[in-house]
């Protein structure tokens, strides 16, 4: 005979009873998380943001080399996201892989300084026309006119630096003014990926005076409403820029042809 009364009985003698209980499921212990090591794909994440931004800022200069091990170090990582975050890099033309040599830092790139610049030309024409065709007044564009007192600051000090960002931000209050956040976007994106341009070539480029009477014109065309000539200022301007950069780089032999 068998009896349940939470534990399951063999009906033999009973100096011969078996009891079997019930098992009960442990549960199963999921794995700590590392918090040293990230998983791989945060890894990979963090060298490559991590290098691409001493690349872009130059702290990581054309020509440069490194050893995989010397990156495996610097960023407390496995080689193998290490790997995966340079091929990216040089996916994008920022590194050149050399098989049991490390990585080299590429030279800046005449075709993509070019190209770079014909799009964000472009779009910051285009900006300038639609902001030209609404004839605002001093008062919507008071934030050029506050880069172009800084470029003016900049310019007594002799700072090239300065002026460089002051221009910069002029060009950025610039394509906001037309209320369209996806152009601000894409010009954000160019001027991202040429900085590293701009940064090589600020202290010491040649051939652009530091003035803001260039500026101030395209200010003066806006208020006017004569989108054309607004637009034909601001492709003259830039044009002079890439001239005097391209110039520059090759001077300093760090221009891919």
């Amino acid at each position: 005979m068998f009896f349940y009364n939470g534990s399951i009985r063999c009906g033999a003698s009973p100096a011969a009873q078996c009891v079997f209980r019930e098992r009960v499921p442990m549960p199963r212990a999921e794995p700590a998380d590392d918090p040293i090591k990230p998983p791989r794909e945060k890894s990979t994440e963090t060298v490559y943001q991590g290098l691409r931004a001493k690349i872009l800022n130059n702290e990581l200069r054309p020509g440069m080399q490194l050893l995989e091990q010397e990156i495996v170090a610097l960023f407390g990582v496995s080689r193998t996201p290490v790997r995966e975050a340079l091929l990216r890099l040089e996916r994008e033309n920022l590194l050149q892989i050399i098989p049991r040599h490390g990585v080299r830092v590429r030279q800046v790139s005449l075709a993509d300084i070019e190209d770079i610049d014909q799009i964000q030309t472009s779009l910051e024409a285009s900006a300038i026309a639609m902001v030209a065709a609404t004839k605002p007044r001093a008062k919507g564009l008071a934030p050029l006119s506050a880069a172009c007192d800084a470029m003016d600051r900049a310019a007594r000090k002799a700072d090239y630096a300065a002026w460089w960002s002051a221009d910069e931000a002029f060009f950025m209050r610039l394509v906001e003014l037309p209320a369209n956040p996806r152009l601000a976007q894409i010009v954000g994106e160019c001027r991202e990926q040429i900085r590293r341009v701009r940064d090589l070539t600020a202290r010491v480029i040649a051939g652009i005076e530091l003035s803001s009477a260039p500026h101030r014109a395209m200010i003066d065309a806006m208020r006017a409403g004569d989108a054309a000539l607004a637009e034909s200022l601001c492709r003259d301007h830039r044009a002079a820029t890439l001239r005097a950069q391209i110039d520059t780089l090759t001077r300093l032999g760090i221009l891919e042809v």
